[in-house]
């Protein structure tokens, strides 16, 4: 999920045998194209001061094109360095802000809290920065931090097309917007190519497991719910009422599954959920068709959630998408 955000959230409420299992990763050479690094542009400038209604239903006021940002979350930081605007980052939220390779080396403003999951106010200040970017919750630092004079501006997409709209409200409140107008265009471009392949082949169910123990999947109104639909399946956790649902093996036996996809950060490899009490009597289990999800790149709203509906459709549509 998003670094320990999100975590913290799941945790609360994460055609192919196991012989020859196939472990579905980042897609290499696939990623979303990145806008050239610089600073923005003249015309950019003309468009501050700037005011805008966040996600979270807060009117923010950027004063002119941001030269010091921070972003609170991992999806955030990869869409500000698909911009091209790197070299303006100078905060981060903590470890799981790795991709690109350059996030790695920005300075952690996250860590404070009683779960870690907040950021560190001293921090933050200390950078002196022109917009803080981040997700869902975290009402009462965030207010701390507009009093203290920093715009926080949140963006919390909920589904693919919500993504895109992010996206490019990013790329406005950051000053570059016809970078942010290229990089959804390609975004959507090549998502529709991958559901027009998929939508060729016969439908299938799967179960996608979030989190074990207890055994947690994905709701309808989840973000990775909306990719598997994209990607040619039919969830069977299709009628749960909440994001992260418990689900039990007696559910999943009676359901048959065609598909059994495991996110790679509830940290176990297809041959250990086969080995799991009750498991095996799971039709998807039973048969071999198990997969691991790359987390990142289905439960990120960034630019390579792309790559991870690639990833899905070849799992479940093996063949169909070149």
């Amino acid at each position: 999920m998003e670094g320990m955000h999100r975590r913290r959230t799941l945790r609360a409420s994460r055609w192919i045998p196991v012989l020859v299992m196939v472990v579905v990763s980042a897609c290499a050479g696939r990623s979303a194209v990145r806008a050239p690094a610089s600073s923005p542009s003249v015309a950019g400038s003309a468009l501050f001061p700037l005011t805008l209604t966040d996600d979270d239903g807060v009117r923010v006021t950027i004063p002119a094109p941001p030269k010091r940002i921070i972003t609170f979350a991992p999806s955030n930081t990869e869409i500000v360095f698909a911009l091209g605007l790197g070299p303006e980052l100078v905060g981060v939220s903590g470890k799981f802000d790795d991709y690109p390779p350059e996030a790695k080396g920005i300075q952690e403003v996250g860590g404070a809290g009683e779960f870690g999951d907040q950021p560190n106010v001293e921090k933050v200040v200390a950078l002196r920065p022109d917009l803080l970017l981040t997700i869902s919750g975290g009402d009462q630092w965030k207010q701390r931090l507009r009093e203290l004079g920093i715009p926080v501006f949140t963006v919390n997409g909920t589904d693919f097309a919500d993504l895109l709209g992010d996206i490019r409200t990013v790329g406005r409140v950051t000053g570059v917007p016809q970078r942010a107008a290229a990089l959804t265009a390609q975004m959507a471009a090549r998502a529709a190519a991958i559901q027009a392949a998929v939508a060729k082949e016969a439908r299938v169910s799967c179960f996608f497991e979030a989190y074990y123990p207890p055994l947690t999947s994905v709701g309808p109104h989840t973000f990775i719910f909306d990719l598997l639909v994209r990607a040619g399946c039919d969830p069977v956790s299709a009628h749960a009422k909440s994001d992260y649902p418990e689900w039990s093996v007696d559910s999943l036996v009676a359901e048959g599954p065609d598909v059994y996809l495991v996110a790679s950060e509830s940290g176990v490899s297809p041959q250990a959920v086969a080995k799991r009490p009750g498991f095996g009597a799971i039709a998807a289990v039973r048969d071999g068709r198990i997969a691991l999800i790359d987390s990142d790149l289905v439960s990120r709203p960034g630019p390579r959630v792309v790559d991870g509906l690639e990833a899905l459709a070849k799992v479940l549509h093996p063949g169909s998408v070149p």
